[in-house]
Order: structure tokens, then sequence, then C-alpha cells
């Protein structure tokens, strides 16, 4: 995971706390979308959460009774996915580099964690590592607030602050990057909204939680209290209605000779 990685983990290992404590969830219809292009409950599923971070996807996946193995290139997100979730097997690693034999799994998964790595490498790992038939799902929550003039006030405050970055970032075919690979034989890219409703002071923790944020640096303070005082002027009761826009991306690789993904 290229762009996430340090010498020592991974540069989210500082903003664990804020991290772990407001980074919203993910929808249940995911899972269900990827149990029906997968052709198979997750239940009794053998599944890798790469960039697994403090668990959050972990957790949905272990509740729809998946077998996972979290991978995570930083110490500190990975002590509070322990914490979270104790006795669950754990490595330290990254999707580049996936330290599990070929044909081993049924389904690979990054979420919020797939525009960190580099595509072709990634993409061949989870090939090499999935059954026939199994898939590579990756999904991201996006902040669905373009039309909000509280959310453009934020992008141009960031963009003005927080060096190199830009508002459209994620935006990539990803779906065409899985298939330029050739690893698989079926891309499927399926969107949902939804929405949580979150308390201000929570609101400027998990604004804490983006790297992107962190790197605006010594004039932190400044941007949260601009962020505080723009937010309040839209959400006057202090509960911030956050609206979001889920992507899920899913690539099959080809059934193999003598290799099938089981129904249980």
């Amino acid at each position: 995971m290229t762009g996430a990685r340090t010498a020592t983990g991974s540069i989210f290992d500082a903003l664990a706390d804020a991290y772990a404590a407001t980074r919203p969830g993910y929808p249940e219809q995911i899972l269900l979308d990827i149990e029906r292009i997968l052709g198979r409950p997750l239940a009794g599923a053998d599944v890798v959460d790469v960039g697994a971070g403090t668990g959050i996807a972990t957790r949905l996946l272990l509740r729809r009774g998946a077998r996972v193995l979290p991978v995570e290139p930083g110490p500190d997100m990975l002590a509070r996915l322990l914490a979270a979730t104790p006795g669950l097997p754990a490595v330290r690693g990254d999707g580049e580099a996936l330290p599990l034999r070929a044909d081993a799994v049924d389904l690979v998964c990054y979420a919020q964690a797939w525009h960190w790595v580099d595509v072709p490498v990634a993409a061949a790992e989870a090939a090499r590592v999935l059954r026939g038939g199994g898939v590579l799902a990756v999904w991201w929550n996006d902040v669905d607030a373009s039309d909000a003039r509280w959310w453009q006030r934020q992008q141009d405050r960031l963009e003005r602050m927080s060096p190199g970055y830009r508002r459209d970032y994620r935006t990539r075919p990803y779906a065409d990057e899985l298939r330029w690979t050739g690893h698989f034989e079926e891309v499927v890219t399926l969107t949902g909204r939804w929405q949580r409703r979150i308390a201000l002071e929570d609101y400027l923790t998990w604004q804490r939680s983006k790297s992107y944020v962190a790197a605006i640096g010594a004039d932190l303070d400044e941007y949260l209290g601009a962020e505080r005082d723009s937010v309040l002027r839209a959400f006057p009761d202090g509960i911030v209605v956050e609206p979001f826009r889920t992507l899920l991306v899913i690539a099959r690789v080809p059934a193999r000779p003598g290799s099938s993904t089981p129904v249980e």
C-alpha cells in the first residue's frame, strides 16, 4: 500500500484514536451484493481484509459469519483492531505482498483502502491468493454533499490549506483499472446512498482522522475552528446530517480447472 506506508507502519497510526472513534461504518447492502456476485454466503467463506485499519469492515464480515484474516501495515491501527476483536488472527502487511499462499481465499476486500495501492501489483496479488471464481471487492464511503454550501466551503478550505489536496482525488476509473490488468473475467460497479447523524464534536474528530486534514500541520487548529463555525451555521443544533455515497467495485477471477469456490 505504497502511499500509506511509513518506515514504521502507516501514516494512519498517528490518527488511530480518532479513526477508531468516529469513522463511519458500511451499509449491510455491500455484503449482500458481494454474496450475490460471489455466488455463495459469506458464512464460512475465507476472507482477507487488506488495509483493515481499526477493523470496521473486519467486524462487519465477522458478523456475517466469514472467517476473516485482517492485514494491516500500521501497528497502532492493528492494535486497536485486536483490542476490539481479541483472539482474532491478524498480520502486519499490505496488499502488494500478501502473506498468503496461492488459491487461499474466497474473497479479498479493501474497505476505504484501494486508492493507496499500486493497482497492477495489488490486483495480481489478489488474483494470486483467490480461489477460482473468487472475487476482489473494493469499496469506499464518500461524502455526498456537493450541493451543500458547508461542504463546498470545507473543500475550498482544504484545497487552500492541505498540500496537494483536490476534492476529486478519488475520482478514478476503478473498474476500468481492474479490467485493464487482465486478471478478472467480470467487473461490476454498484453504488448506494445513506446518511448518518453525528454530533459536532465527533464530526470534528472524524475530520482529524483524515490523512489530508492531518497534512495541514501547524494550521490544523485554524482549519478546525473554521469548520466548527461553518458547520454550526448549517446545523445550528450541533447535529450534522452527513450524506454518503458508497461505491463498490467487485472483480471476479476466472474459475480454474479443479478449483471452485465451495457453497455451504
